[in-house]
């Protein structure tokens, strides 16, 4: 394992925090100032998030469990993602364009972290 981070792992780490702020806001943005989410909403959220920031600190510090954990739970959330999409779940342009943005970044973040040099960062450590 190397001893500094590299480059790739800081702006994954980055990514999937921007997506995470994304996700968090998006529910106030498409509700406008005077209504609020549903408690349900709030707390699956919340929940998420915690998981979230969770598997990211993991993934920051080196993690390989972390960054497999965070590849699987993002593709098993794709098909509905998918399908929200697809069916105008998303709930406003804004609600579309945050969920596509968010897909790029998580993309983007894994695509770091798998490919060379990001996933030495991973490597066991001796």
């Amino acid at each position: 394992m190397q001893n500094r981070k590299p480059v790739q792992v800081r702006i994954a780490v980055g990514l999937f925090y921007l997506s995470l702020a994304l996700s968090l806001v998006k529910p106030f943005i498409e509700l406008g100032p005077t209504l609020r989410p549903p408690v349900s909403l709030v707390l699956t959220v919340s929940i998420a998030a915690l998981v979230t920031v969770f598997l990211v600190e993991f993934i920051s510090i080196g993690r390989n469990w972390a960054r497999i954990a965070y590849l699987v739970l993002t593709l098993l959330s794709l098909p509905f993602t998918v399908y929200a999409l697809a069916r105008g779940l998303t709930g406003s342009y804004i609600g579309t364009g945050s969920v596509i943005v968010q897909l790029l970044l998580h993309a983007v973040g894994l695509y770091l972290l798998f490919a060379t040099p990001g996933k030495r960062w991973f490597a066991p450590r001796r």
